[in-house]
Order: C-alpha cells, then structure tokens, then sequence
C-alpha cells in the first residue's frame, strides 16, 4: 500500500470519527431542545389544568351560595309563618329541594372541572394519557357503593359513578394531586406518610432533616415507629378529586357562631343578602320569619378545611420564606385544585435512558370586596356567591399531607403497606417500601447523623428571601 492511500484512509476513518462526534452533539442538541420544549409544554399543561378545575369550584361554591341565599329570600318573602302557615309550608318544601339541589351540586361542578382539567391539559400539547390516575379514578368509581343515599339523594352511590366515568370518558391527562377518597385520605403528621421523608432517604439528603423539627432526632434515635396514627378519609358531602370542602349544616344560623348575639347574626346575614340583590331580605323580615333561629332548615357552610393561611405568614414556625404576608383579599385557605401532569421523554441521543417529567400545579378560587376576604371571614361560614377570581399558588403554601394523590404507588403505599397502629409491611416490587429497608439500616442513619454533627449548622440553611416564582418554593438542601 503506498503513503498516499494509507494517508487517504487514515483521513476518511478522521473524517468518520468527527461525522459521528457531530452527530451525536447534534443529537444532543435535539434533546436538549426537546427538552426544554416539553418542559414548557408540561407546566402550561399542569397550569392550566389546575386553572380549569379551580375555576369550577368557583362556579360550585358561587351556585351553592346563590341557593342558600335563595332559601333565605324565599323565608322572608313568606314573613310571619303563624299568619300563613300554608305559604310557610310550601317555603320550607322549596327549602328542601333547593338542599337536595346543593348535595348533587356539591359532586356534579368539581367532577365537571375534573373533566375540565383533562381537557385543558390535552390543549396545551398532552398526548399521553396518566394509566396510574386512570385507575385510581375507576378504582373510586367501584368503591361508589361506599356513598350512602340520603331522603334527598336516594342514587347518590350510581349517580357519583356514574359523574365518575363521565369525568374520565374521553381519558385522563392531569391527575388530582389533592384527592380525599372515601376510604383513605392522609391527614397524620407523621414521617411515614411525608413523600418528602421518602425523598431525602432516597436520595441522602441530610439538609432535610437538619431542617424539619424533630427529623434530625429521629435519625440519630430511631428505634422503631411506634404507634403509627391512622389516616382519615374524605368527606362524602364532597366528591374525591376537586372538592370544595363544604359540608351540610342543619340547624339555625345563630348557632353558626356562638359568640354572636341573633342581632350580629341577622346583620351579617342581611349584609350577604343586600350584597347579592335579595330583595325580600331586610332585618324586620328576617326578624319576622325566624329564618336565623330555626333549627330545621339545612344550609351549606365552609368546612374545617376553610381558615386563615398558616405557612403564609412570618409568625407560624413553619412559614413559607415570605417577604411579607399574604393580603387580606387572599387570606383564605380552602378550596383548591392541585393538578400533577406527567409526560415521557424519548431521547435521540443513544445510550440515554428515557425519563418522565413530572409537573405538579394548584390554583384556588377567590373572592374579595373592597380589598377583603368575603369567601371566609373567621365568623359566618355560610357560603355565598362571592368567588370572582381563579389564582395560581404556592404548593408549599400548602400541608404536604394533602398532596401527592395522583401517584398510583404513593397511594397504594400509605393505603396499604403502612399498617397502624404499629407495623410496616415491605411489599416487593414498592419503590417507597425499598426506602424504607434502606432507612433501617443503622449503618445508613449513622452516616446521616454523623455528617449532620459536623457540617449541619453550616451547610443546612432555611432561606430567608422570597419563594420561588410558578407555584413552588425550595428549602435550601
């Protein structure tokens, strides 16, 4: 073989070797691409679904306010029920369908802004459905028969399956990442049941537990669970994905507060009714018909779960890292719509293992006059149409134990692998199970402990400016 072909072959496999390093750089390109433009596509999607299914709990609770103001109106129009028993009759009737009314729309508009939300995640560039939440929306659909019907409602059990299956019909894209189901709903403050705890094992963080109360104890100590809580179960005056957390309340408006004298009450019941056009409404009338006093008629209120922000302000020891406190106008906690979407990426590069991006999302109803709350003041929780804005939120500004719903695996794990009052049960083949083995090991908590003595009080700080723009806030780690 003579120079010039050996050096024209050493040449072509030169020109081989930088064809194929500019290819994979340009596969590379592509992914990162890709990448970037998925993960753009995921967060409106989760956005925006979050958005769709908080404004329906707007519209809900707008509608359930409207009927409770209507029953009102109606009691007054009617005045003294001694001087017209028959009319007062016929009110009262009016009053009971208008509350069998509320009861199916209390389940019908969230599973409508459940549909909602799927629909908005598909606009906004999903094609890939979410199998896990799927089935953990027809796994709700079989348990329908744990409803129990009222006088009111005799099909509620086959008529929530029913909303059920329509929500889902055309498939689901964005999970309810806030689910309360009926037979299982995490409401314990404990490491067991924090994704977060799961988290930082799995992943040695040891930041974490430096800076959540008690956790750095409890790697340094940890002997055993002990009396694991037991967790609560959703309220079934509320559907399982997007309740608005309201319940029934049966009995006089007076008793709503018991601080308040009737005149206080028929005050504020007048200043509702005035603000929504009720025009039979008048402290003489309400006065007349007994309307605040009456222990027979049903009215719905804002659950527990409506109350001032706690992580929102500077002054609760687990707060957020605020700048400043929430404004009045948005000082309720309740109602909210928290949407996970996930999606999977198939890389171009080769050897590159494909992974699933995960976007979670929540968004809240809100209703304000003159700069102030008017959805829940503290005092009268009887809910009104005042609901005129949909925000997106902080997810930290929420309880963890409220979230993470949509994950198949978490939900099967804290629902039946954690066994109270005492025990754990390490199913094969349960990622968070494996985590928990890890965690036991003594040796695993002895290195955590160790590096946290030496390097915690400098490494491990709580950041003291702002959260994080786009609905979530980071700890330092």
């Amino acid at each position: 073989m003579t120079d010039r072909a050996r050096k024209s072959g050493q040449i072509v496999l030169v020109l081989a070797f930088m064809l194929l390093g500019l290819l994979l750089l340009a596969l590379v390109g592509v992914d990162a691409f890709l990448a970037s433009h998925r993960k753009n596509r995921i967060q409106n999607a989760g956005d925006a679904a979050a958005l769709a299914a908080a404004r329906w709990q707007g519209i809900t609770l707008n509608a359930l306010g409207a009927l409770n103001l209507a029953k009102i109106d109606a009691l007054c129009k009617v005045g003294d029920p001694t001087a017209n028993p028959a009319a007062w009759d016929a009110a009262t009737n009016i009053c009971e369908r208008l509350t069998a009314l509320q009861e199916r729309i209390a389940f019908a508009g969230p599973l409508r802004g459940f549909y909602a939300a799927q629909r908005a995640a598909q606009k906004n560039g999903l094609d890939e459905p979410d199998d896990g939440m799927a089935a953990l929306v027809a796994e709700a659909a079989s348990r329908a028969s744990m409803l129990e019907g009222s006088e009111l409602w005799p099909e509620k059990a086959e008529d929530y399956a029913d909303m059920l299956r329509g929500a889902a019909r055309d498939g689901v894209f964005a999970g309810a990442d806030n689910a309360q189901f009926f037979n299982f709903a995490i409401q314990a403050n404990h490491p067991l049941y924090s994704k977060a705890f799961y988290e930082a094992v799995a992943g040695e963080d040891w930041c974490w537990f430096y800076l959540h109360g008690g956790m750095s104890d409890l790697l340094a100590s940890f002997s055993g669970w002990g009396d694991i809580p037991f967790a609560g179960a959703g309220s079934p005056e509320n559907p399982e994905f997007f309740g608005t957390g309201v319940r029934t309340v049966r009995g006089a408006l007076a008793d709503f507060n018991l601080d308040w004298t009737e005149p206080q009450t028929r005050a504020a019941v007048r200043e509702l009714a005035d603000r929504n056009g009720c025009p039979n409404v008048n402290d003489f009338t309400l006065q007349q018909c007994g309307v605040v006093t009456n222990r027979h008629l049903a009215w719905v209120a804002y659950g527990p779960g409506w109350h001032a922000w706690n992580r929102m302000h500077r002054s609760d020891a687990a707060r957020l890292p605020l700048v400043s406190d929430v404004k009045e106008k948005y000082d309720v906690q309740g109602a909210f719509a928290a949407a996970r979407v996930r999606q999977l990426l198939e890389p171009f590069t080769p050897g590159v293992s494909r992974r699933v991006n995960v976007w979670t999302a929540a968004a809240k109803p809100f209703g304000a006059i003159e700069e102030r709350t008017v959805t829940w003041n503290g005092e009268f929780p009887l809910v009104t149409p005042a609901f005129t804005d949909v925000r997106l939120v902080m997810l930290g500004a929420f309880d963890e134990s409220s979230l993470n719903m949509a994950d198949r695996e978490w939900v099967t794990h804290t629902r039946d692998h954690i066994q109270p009052p005492g025990s754990v049960a390490h199913a094969n083949g349960c990622p968070y199970c494996a985590v928990l083995k890890k965690w036991e090991d003594p040796a695993f908590r002895a290195a955590g402990a160790a590096w946290l003595a030496e390097n915690g009080a400098d490494q491990c700080r709580r950041p003291t400016g702002g959260g994080a723009p786009g609905g979530g806030t980071r700890y330092a780690h």
